[in-house]
């Protein structure tokens, strides 16, 4: 109110009229609903601007502190994604490393039970070798035997006994082995350096 008599004061003592400046009652009026407008603006619209302004604020920084913590959870779910590819790698390398090992091992293991069906199947040769070597050696013995005996039938002219014979036979027989079986010693060292080379 101090506005308005101010104004009031000073129009009273410019006793001219002045073009420039309105009149008095005017003046006066025009002071009195400027302090009213600005009263009504005071109460009523500058509370509702700071009442938005505050709501403004407040939704910004709700929108701040949300994208904030969107940051936070966005950084925690890579952190997670980059920990779980280490895993998935850490993992991965070792069913590798394990897939190798179990290759290294079927791979022994084949060769291994490969060489023994070899060895197997060479010892199941050398026995059939060894069996058919000895049938004709007892083969050669008896034929041998027979045609010992018929040739000293012959050369002694007259027959001889049935046991006679058969000590002729077995005599005979024990040479020929005593022959064979230093032969058969022979071959048997001698697949033995040759197996050996």
């Amino acid at each position: 109110m101090n506005v308005v008599a101010a104004a009031v004061t000073l129009a009273q003592e410019s006793g001219s009229t002045n073009p420039i400046l309105p009149a008095k009652n005017e003046l006066v009026v025009g002071i009195i609903a400027f302090a009213v407008l600005l009263g009504i603006l005071w109460k009523v619209a500058l509370p509702r601007a700071n009442q938005v302004l505050a709501e403004r604020s407040e939704n910004i920084e709700g929108k701040l502190k949300h994208a904030e913590e969107e940051r936070e959870q966005a950084e925690k779910l890579l952190r997670q994604y980059r920990e779980r590819l280490s895993n998935a790698e850490d993992e991965a390398q070792r069913i590798i490393d394990d897939a190798r090992g179990n290759a290294e091992r079927l791979r022994r293991d084949l060769m291994a039970k490969a060489q023994q069906e070899a060895d197997r199947v060479i010892e199941q040769g050398r026995e059939a070798i060894r069996g058919e070597r000895d049938r004709a050696v007892r083969q050669l013995r008896t034929e041998v035997g027979s045609l010992a005996v018929e040739l000293a039938t012959r050369v002694v002219g007259d027959s001889l006994d049935r046991d006679r014979q058969l000590r002729l036979i077995d005599q005979y027989i024990e040479q020929l082995g005593d022959h064979a079986q230093a032969g058969a010693m022979t071959a048997r060292r001698q697949d033995g350096s040759g197996a050996a080379q």
